[in-house]
């Protein structure tokens, strides 16, 4: 693993263990990594800790014990920490949520055994259990602090990383019904990956059904989930069922089990299907396609092209802005134009389902007068949300002859 950007990773951040793997070119496929040479051991816990006095940290299993051992700070809770946009005090210090990250990632990016990260990984997807504007931003920042390029560092959701094991996993979860039993220990849910194979391109969706408390006697908890089953599968096809998470045991899944693989349904149990899906997904985003024609429906989906005319080589062209299908915290535009015989900036919005386009106009107030072509404006586009886009201008002037006048315009729009 000492090629030049050419690594993909995943990394599951769960809210009590963590995990790790890469893509073996080889095997051509993810490789879980173990936090000890030559075990098995792949899981290490979500923890940080913190040297009194000192900015000397260690993660997982290294914090574990010396919060235990040593005296060190444990810093626990971490998913908590990063889903809020506030700094945490520690050891008299404060740190965003941002540097937290950076920490931890900087500890479990070590485990590949590489010396240069930002050289060598070509891209490493985190998977939580859900997204939010502020886990997002701290994964951002994190990238950003440990020099990696944004097309480098991407995030997402459980939904999406059982969307993309599933489909890399078997040819024939393609076309055909796949479920999902996802434990967390007493308790249990189903879900389902939807493909419509009748669009172009072909769509997948998560639908999530029922979910039941497991009684802790062996015979009711066995009873609880042959009921969940029933309720949520029946007797209709799937090519594949994935049994998530801890609580499930074969030793008291007696009646259930046999139920569960009836009509040559294909049963499948691990822990590490998130982590395998983040590796899958990174590869997915940094180019190197596998499922091309396919596009997972997400509930960050943006569903509208955005785009501006520009003259290019001495003609007009429509210039790509922002790209439907995309999750809304993955697009971050930024170009300069240079303005000709305008004081606004015209976009062309078309719906990625097709459907009449519309035009929107953000005026530049207070724009400095300049002869034409010598007005320079950074244009940076990102959202906040999959319907709130925010589109920002700053005059850049024009070299010695018009300094910039700091002006910046701001202007959300939900398109």
């Amino acid at each position: 693993m000492n090629e030049t950007r050419n690594i993909i990773a995943g990394l599951e951040i769960g809210k009590e263990q963590s995990q790790l793997c890469y893509f073996d070119r080889k095997e051509r496929e993810p490789i879980s990594v173990s936090v000890k040479a030559g075990s098995n051991q792949y899981l290490f816990p979500t923890l940080l800790s913190k040297k009194l006095g000192k900015e000397a940290w260690h993660y997982g299993l290294e914090a574990d014990y010396f919060s235990r051992q040593e005296g060190e700070i444990p810093v626990s809770g971490l998913l908590r920490i990063w889903n809020q946009d506030q700094e945490t005090e520690i050891d008299g210090e404060k740190y965003t949520p941002g540097k937290l990250m950076e920490i931890y990632l900087r500890g479990c990016i070590s485990l590949l055994g590489i010396g240069e990260p930002v050289r060598q990984i070509k891209a490493v997807m985190v998977t939580v259990p859900k997204l939010s504007p502020a886990l997002i931003q701290a994964v951002y920042q994190a990238g950003e602090l440990m020099g990696f390029a944004r097309s480098q560092i991407w995030v997402q959701d459980y939904d999406e990383s059982f969307y993309y094991y599933v489909m890399n996993h078997r040819k024939d979860n393609w076309a055909r019904k796949i479920g999902w039993f996802l434990f967390e220990k007493d308790k249990v849910s189903f879900a389902r990956l939807v493909v419509d194979n009748q669009r172009r391109p072909a769509t997948a969706w998560i639908e999530h059904g029922k979910s039941a408390e497991l009684s802790k006697d062996p015979q009711e908890r066995d009873e609880n989930f042959f009921r969940l089953i029933s309720q949520s599968c029946g007797n209709d096809t799937y090519s594949s069922i994935y049994m998530v998470g801890d609580g499930f045991d074969q030793e008291w899944a007696q009646r259930s089990t046999p139920y569960l693989c009836r009509n040559q349904r294909h049963v499948f149990y691990g822990n590490n299907l998130y982590v395998k899906g983040a590796c899958y997904g990174a590869k997915e985003k940094c180019g190197e396609e596998n499922l091309k024609g396919y596009l997972y429906i997400s509930s960050s989906l943006v569903r509208k092209n955005v785009s501006m005319e520009v003259v290019t080589g001495g003609s007009l062209k429509s210039y790509l802005l922002v790209e439907a299908g995309k999750n809304w915290y993955e697009i971050h535009t930024h170009l300069e134009i240079i303005l000709d015989d305008k004081e606004d900036l015209e976009f062309t919005v078309i719906p990625m389902e097709g459907g009449a386009r519309t035009r929107f106009s953000m005026k530049l107030p207070g724009l400095p007068k300049r002869p034409n072509k010598t007005t320079r404006l950074a244009l940076t586009i990102y959202y906040e949300s999959e319907e709130l886009c925010v589109v920002r201008a700053e005059d850049m002037g024009f070299g010695d002859l018009y300094p910039s006048s700091g002006m910046v315009w701001t202007e959300k729009v939900s398109w």
